[in-house]
């Protein structure tokens, strides 16, 4: 996939995905990160929210305290090297300026110097959910920002330097319009293993199935005994 050949002149690829909630990375490309951590790439998974509305029937700090744990668990899975946490609050970031999560994302560029960088597809105009929208915009202008001497020169306090990705590679709900396919057979497993241990917040997205399919009067007992 892409030139991401691992060992190429002596270097250890990187790769950062930037995953607004914590089981963005492995629902969208769960078997892309897990085969590109087998090829020899270091991953670097950055989330973005802390995900504290994301349970059913559980409080905030529960919440937050379940959700970090689950995504080492799902990042051990998938061979991810290293979690970032953010922790901006989750389902707000319409809210939050856009600048605050772009500069986060800058940062975190310099800082680990990623030659490929995956995110939510920003021109993916059917996505309706504004975090994701969000980290999209955030990071596909970071792409360029990070490479630019004059923006946040405060970076070179940490010793970092400008800096710019060879690749950026975007994922959505829609797969229609795709322009590049990662066989991830040999992953699949793994992916999925990866998504189920993410437990609270699939609690969660069966909750809001079962709670939608009432509202259609056409109930589903799989989903009411799950």
């Amino acid at each position: 996939p892409g030139d991401l050949t691992p060992g190429r002149g002596g270097i250890v690829q990187t790769v950062m995905i930037f995953s607004p909630h914590a089981d963005d990375a492995a629902i969208f490309c769960g078997g892309a990160l897990a085969r590109f951590a087998d090829e020899g790439c270091r991953v670097v998974l950055v989330r973005v929210t802390d995900d504290r509305y994301d349970s059913v029937g559980l409080p905030v700090d529960e919440t937050v305290a379940r959700t970090a744990a689950e995504l080492r668990d799902a990042a051990a899975i998938l061979g991810v090297a290293e979690v970032v946490d953010l922790g901006f609050e989750t389902d707000c970031l319409a809210d939050t300026p856009l600048g605050a999560i772009r500069e986060r994302a800058v940062w975190l560029l310099r800082r680990h110097r990623p030659q490929a960088v995956l995110t939510f597809d920003p021109a993916d105009r059917f996505e309706d959910n504004r975090d994701h929208a969000r980290v999209a915009q955030a990071v596909a202008e970071a792409f360029w920002v990070a490479a630019f001497d004059k923006h946040h020169p405060e970076h070179l306090a940490d010793g970092l330097a400008p800096f710019a990705p060879a690749e950026r590679w975007f994922f959505s709900r829609r797969g229609d319009d795709a322009n590049r396919v990662v066989d991830i057979t040999d992953h699949l497993e793994r992916k999925v293993d990866a998504v189920c241990a993410h437990r609270t917040q699939m609690r969660n997205v069966v909750n809001q199935y079962r709670l939608q399919f009432r509202a259609a009067g056409r109930p589903v007992p799989a989903l009411e005994s799950a």
